[in-house]
């Protein structure tokens, strides 16, 4: 007798795009009107995809989102964490994958579009964790600060390495 299963409330699936801005040792927060993450009051600059939005989609897209939302460029994207969530905008059965980029400011003013909107700031990590931002953008910004350290550096050339003892 073979058993169907009941059918599922999902019905969208989407994909957000966001990106964990750095300057210095701060972290570009916003606070949007219409709130695309969960997790409180602030959040990340970035969009829901869209099916037709083309070739190159997610790193033009987000470079114009971030350039639009909070006027500001941006270096090279990384992956640096994701988040899944169902109903996460209307809570009507949706179902959402949200990748968040790392990357370092590059060049403009900050000026948040107050249609989209409420504020931008800069954070420090001491501050996002004060803030109550979620664990998934702190493992973000976690995984974001050990993918951009520099490695050690490497032994001057013509030098052999020390096995034991001192030098002599």
């Amino acid at each position: 007798m073979p058993t169907s299963e009941p059918p599922s409330s999902v019905l969208a699936y989407q994909v957000g795009v966001f990106v964990l801005v750095r300057q210095r040792d701060t972290y570009l927060l916003v606070r949007p009107r219409v709130p695309l993450l969960p997790g409180g009051l602030h959040s990340l600059p970035g969009l829901i995809l869209d099916s037709n939005s083309g070739s190159n989609v997610v790193e033009s897209q987000l470079r114009r989102a971030l350039l639009t939302q909070a006027g500001i460029a941006v270096a090279e994207l990384r992956l640096v964490g994701s988040h899944a969530g169902r109903g996460v905008q209307s809570g009507a059965g949706e179902a959402r994958l949200n990748l968040i980029f790392g990357s370092e400011y590059c060049s403009g003013i900050l000026n948040p579009r107050a249609d989209e909107l409420l504020g931008a700031e800069w954070m420090n990590a001491e501050q996002l964790s004060r803030a109550g931002v979620p664990e998934y953008l702190l493992a973000a910004v976690r995984e974001f600060e050990t993918s951009i350290a520099p490695a050690s550096a490497p032994e001057p050339a013509g030098r052999f390495p020390r096995l034991f003892g001192k030098p002599r």
